[in-house]
């Protein structure tokens, strides 16, 4: 019997190994078939007039009416008119800013239609403006999950380092947590790209502020916390470092810890500046004993624009931390922040490799993996199903160019009975293909850039408790706009080639009997 299942798993695997071949040479042919196309119409586009002139010329509207004409200067005076609104609303009307920006987008839409529409026929204005919407709505799309990349990022890079260097386990003893860092900074000393190294504490479990569950992060008072003070709302991050009190609340010689608050867990726990508030921390002598309990001055608020920071975290200084430590066991280490935060990953491998296996290294995207991974899903997901609006406008332009054959049978028949060749004749259909695919591309970069200029101006409001930030945020790359480029022209002149292969092997008598 395991002789049977090894023999079907032996052919299963040489099964997957020939469909993999398969799949592999498929994807090769079209890649290079993708290429040799996307040069054949650059070159036709450029260098060969005749082609060019009759291509362009099965494209060409015969004549335009006067209301077209019209209607395409009414709609781009709409436009800039409602920008002009937009831009006067903002910051004072958000109902009439928000309802200009609706305007601006259909009417801009139906504008580039009209213009269309003065110089194409309707089927090619038609597959144009397909692929238009399809560019336009990748160009978003993308820009909008990057912008959610690049906030999130930057809000983790707030409040965390580039690299965590950590022991295995959690410690008490917070001395031999100091003797451990003094060692990976002279291990550490002239490391490329690294330029601040900086001790930290973070409670292990959640400690109570109020009936609130948090988690507070010790920080090193010496570093001077340029983060820190750029989130600060409220208070003082000097204030710290200062001895702080509480009239009438702390045993007599009890120390009283400072503490600086998310801003949005001191209005959870009702706590502004200046406040002394308990910090119970559960389970510190076992399941069942009562919780330790400390008193803490608020000194300080901090809104970092990230929900789980600004509703779940607080920073003491590392000296209250060590108290804590003692009542609940703390995860202690040392963060290092680097020139880049790219840099930080490629240096990653080099500083577990100098530092040794006795510690253990996280960076800033492993330590928020399930977020970056989800993000980098929905972009790839999202932008999948997007493409299906340009296939869709592929077929399009596979149905205007067959028709545009099956209507000029005559006018083939005539350049190739004057000696065309069937390559020319390939070509002329080739470019006309080339020319719907470019300048619906080049208008739906246009587009979608002024929608994604639209959306940074208008600010759309988000939900923080659901988006973990107040706004929509926006990040256009040059090279992914290259890329939807490239891709939609492959797509359009892929949807070209059977109805330029088609008219390339019409008969000349089958056309010259409509004469």
């Amino acid at each position: 019997m395991a002789a049977f299942f090894a023999g079907t798993h032996g052919v299963w695997l040489i099964i997957a190994i020939i469909v993999g071949i398969i799949v592999g040479l498929i994807a090769l042919v079209v890649c290079l078939g993708s290429l040799v196309l996307l040069i054949a119409s650059l070159v036709l586009l450029v260098g060969f007039r005749f082609e060019r002139f009759v291509g362009s010329r099965y494209l060409r509207r015969e004549s335009c009416s006067r209301a077209v004409r019209i209607g395409s200067l009414v709609g781009a005076g709409v436009t800039l008119a409602d920008v002009l609104v937009m831009l006067a609303a903002r910051g004072h009307n958000r109902t009439l800013e928000t309802v200009a920006v609706v305007i601006v987008v259909g009417a801009l839409l139906a504008t580039i239609l009209l213009v269309l529409l003065r110089f194409l026929s309707v089927f090619t204005t038609v597959s144009t403006v397909g692929v238009m919407l399809g560019v336009a709505s990748l160009i978003v799309v993308l820009s909008v999950t990057s912008g959610f990349q690049r906030v999130f990022e930057e809000k983790v890079q707030s409040v965390n380092a580039h690299l965590l260097v950590t022991s295995y386990g959690l410690e008490r003893d917070v001395d031999e947590a100091e003797r451990e860092a003094r060692k990976v900074r002279a291990e550490l000393v002239g490391f490329p790209g690294l330029v601040r190294t900086t001790r930290f504490s973070f409670t292990a479990g959640e400690v109570m502020i109020g009936k609130i569950g948090a988690n507070l992060k010790g920080v090193d008072l010496a570093d001077g916390l340029p983060e820190l003070r750029r989130a600060l709302s409220a208070g003082s991050v000097d204030d710290l470092g200062k001895l702080a009190t509480c009239a009438g609340t702390a045993a007599p010689g009890e120390p009283v810890g400072r503490l600086i608050l998310g801003a949005d867990l001191a209005r959870k726990v009702h706590a502004s500046v200046g406040d002394c508030i308990q910090v119970l921390v559960p389970f510190s002598g076992g399941i069942e004993s009562t919780p330790s309990a400390y008193l803490f001055r608020v000194v300080g608020l901090a809104a970092f624009g990230f929900q789980e920071y600004d509703a779940r975290l607080g920073f003491i200084p590392l000296e209250d931390a060590r108290r804590l430590g003692n009542a609940r066991q703390s995860i202690f280490g040392l963060e290092l922040r680097f020139s880049d935060p790219m840099l930080a990953l490629r240096m990653e491998e080099e500083v577990e490799n100098r530092l040794g296996p006795d510690r253990r290294i996280i960076d800033w995207k492993t330590l928020n993996k399930n977020l970056f991974t989800a993000l980098a899903m929905q972009k790839i997901i999202i932008s999948l199903l997007l493409v299906l609006i340009i296939v869709v406008a592929a077929f399009n332009i596979l149905a205007s160019l067959m028709l545009v054959v099956l209507s000029k049978v005559r006018e083939v028949a005539i350049l190739a009975a004057m000696g065309s060749r069937r390559g020319s004749l390939l070509g002329v259909f080739l470019v006309s293909g080339s020319i719907v695919g470019f300048v619906g591309t080049g208008l739906g970069i246009l587009y979608g850039l002024a929608l994604c200029g639209l959306a940074v101006l208008y600010g759309y409001p988000l939900d923080p408790k659901v988006y973990l930030i107040a706004r929509l945020p926006v990040e256009v790359s040059g090279l992914e706009i290259l890329c939807v480029a490239l891709a939609t022209q492959v797509i359009s002149l892929w949807a070209t080639l059977y109805p330029a292969w088609r008219a390339s092997r019409q008969q000349v008598v089958d056309g010259l009997k409509y004469v």
